[in-house]
This record gives C-alpha cells, structure tokens and sequence, in this order.
C-alpha cells in the first residue's frame, strides 16, 4: 500500500512540474531562416593578400580540393605534364617572378609542402620542365563553380588566361 501511495504521489509531483518547466524554457532563435540554407553563399571565395579561402569542396576532373582551407597558388610543370598547385597559406613560399628547379633541395622541400597538384588542360610554355613558380590567379565565382584564371600562360605560341573551372560540391 505505500509503495502505492509513493508512486502517485511520484505521478502527481511529475505532472506538476514538467509544465512549470517547459514555462520556464525560452525558445531557441533560429540562427537563420530555413529558406536560407538553401541558397548558395555569396561568399564562397575569400581573398586574403595571395591566399584563398574557400568555404567547400571543389571538383576538377577526378581531382577533389577540400573546402574550409585557405591556398596559395603555384604553377609546376614536371615530366608528366603541367599542373596548377595548391600550397599552404600564408606569404608565397617562392617570391613572385623566382623559379624554382624542382630537383634541388629547396624544390624537392617546396613541392613536398603542396596539398594538391590539378593538371592544366592544356601544356604550358612559361616555365621550364623541372620547375615551379608562384602564380597570381584570379578567381570568379559564379553559381555551382568556381573558375580560377592563370593569367600570362602560354600556351602553343599564344600568350593568354587559362580558365580551369571547378564544380562545388
């Protein structure tokens, strides 16, 4: 008979007490409209000095660059072919117009620095086989990609931007 009349006196507490704290619970503001996750940022690529900031993950080809990572950019022609290369942020590791041969010691320790090397679409003349230079590009961000242009390549004798299109994912 007590273990009853604990038990109801349990119920009625509980029912008491669980309305005066939802009273007491503020509501949580929404830290954005739901309309709005929806929408793509404006700003999905950040400019700071040389480096960019990119808040997603971009795709070129089979090659995926992580998002929410700042980059700088290098061109690197090897043997294989040329390619447009991702480094760590911060100062260029190869001040601008300097060359950089790829098998000394200081290139072998720069190209070990790079997070990802995207293959151009088409050869560059520019710099020599074995080598790598930092690259001012420009970025445009349009709706679902972003282009990186390469100013200054030449390309099978003509001097112009490369457009390399990446696809957000």
């Amino acid at each position: 008979m007590s273990a009853q009349r604990w038990l109801a006196g349990a119920m009625v507490a509980s029912l008491l007490l669980v309305p005066a704290a939802f009273a007491l619970a503020e509501p949580q503001a929404r830290s954005e409209a739901p309309e709005a996750k929806y929408k793509p940022k404006a700003n999905a690529v950040v400019r700071q000095g040389d480096v960019f900031c990119f808040d997603r993950a971009m795709s070129f080809g089979n090659v995926v660059v992580a998002g929410g990572r700042c980059y700088t950019f290098y061109l690197v022609r090897t043997l294989d072919g040329s390619f447009l290369a991702f480094g760590p942020p911060g100062p260029p590791m190869i001040p601008p117009g300097q060359i950089v041969r790829l098998g000394t010691p200081a290139g072998a320790k720069l190209k070990g620095r790079l997070f990802y090397t995207v293959p151009l679409p088409r050869p560059i003349t520019t710099i020599a086989v074995g080598s790598m230079r930092f690259v001012n590009v420009r970025i445009v961000w349009e709706s679902g990609r972003i282009v990186i242009y390469i100013p200054g390549i030449a390309t099978a004798g003509d001097q112009r931007e490369l457009e390399m299109p990446f696809m957000q994912r």
